[in-house]
């Protein structure tokens, strides 16, 4: 029979380990495969997907500029995509007991449930394959953002300046998502100067950033002596 008292904090251990592995893997494989590329892979000019692209070739983007795309490692990158959606939706649902009980809060779990499922299209449907169904599970970055605005409002058990650092960082994720889309459709100098890959990762790895943090956050105090927390007495209450 589960103890009712260790089961929440068992609970944010492996909510923890969801999110930080999910985050740390994405972000090692995009180095692995990069690195793969013989032209070389450019992290200003280049996509995030381009590390997924299955075929050799100039590609673009609707409204975006062609580049030359060839990712021997593709298979890797798209298995990393659908790991990184699979462990953001299981985090997120993990470690619900982190925030108190609001229409906030059930709409942050329910958007990083989705920016989940948007990372799994994303790796299941290379942008080469069906570029309309790839851009709508692109569409997560955004939505990452927009979660944690609404979870940092709804923080009662965080303390405030985790709070206030993600309302920053979901603040920069949103201006990358701007920049992105504004130079997609107005032109290169509406990149201001961060190009294609430089705007997307400013859309997104923000979120990363913050997905990490409330990890390792949630890992350090659910591992924490019993009562000498305020996160483990908040989680047991739940």
């Amino acid at each position: 029979m589960t103890d009712p008292v260790t089961e929440p904090v068992t609970r944010l251990r492996w909510g923890a380990a969801a999110w930080i592995l999910g985050v740390s893997q994405y972000l090692a494989c995009q180095l692995v495969v990069a690195d793969r590329w013989s032209t070389p892979y450019s992290w200003k000019n280049n996509f995030i997907s381009d590390l997924g692209n299955t075929a050799c070739g100039p590609f673009s983007v609707p409204h975006g500029q062609t580049a030359y795309v060839c990712s021997p490692a593709h298979s890797l990158m798209n298995a990393s995509f659908v790991l990184a959606g699979v462990l953001t939706a299981v985090g997120a649902l993990l470690l619900r007991p982190l925030w108190r009980r609001s229409r906030a809060t059930r709409a942050g779990v329910a958007l990083w449930l989705i920016a989940g499922l948007g990372k799994i299209i994303v790796g299941l449907v290379p942008e080469n394959t069906n570029i309309d169904l790839h851009l709508l599970g692109a569409f997560n970055l955004p939505l990452g953002s927009i979660a944690i605005l609404l979870l940092s409002r709804a923080s009662g058990g965080l303390p405030r300046p985790w709070r206030l650092a993600g309302v920053l960082l979901a603040c920069a994720g949103l201006f990358g998502t701007v920049l992105s889309i504004a130079g997609q459709y107005h032109g290169p100098e509406a990149y201001l100067g961060a190009g294609v890959g430089g705007s997307e990762r400013l859309a997104g790895y923000p979120a990363n950033l913050w997905c990490l943090l409330i990890g390792l956050l949630a890992l350090t105090r659910a591992t924490a002596p019993r009562g000498a927390t305020d996160l483990g007495a908040h989680a047991m209450r739940r």
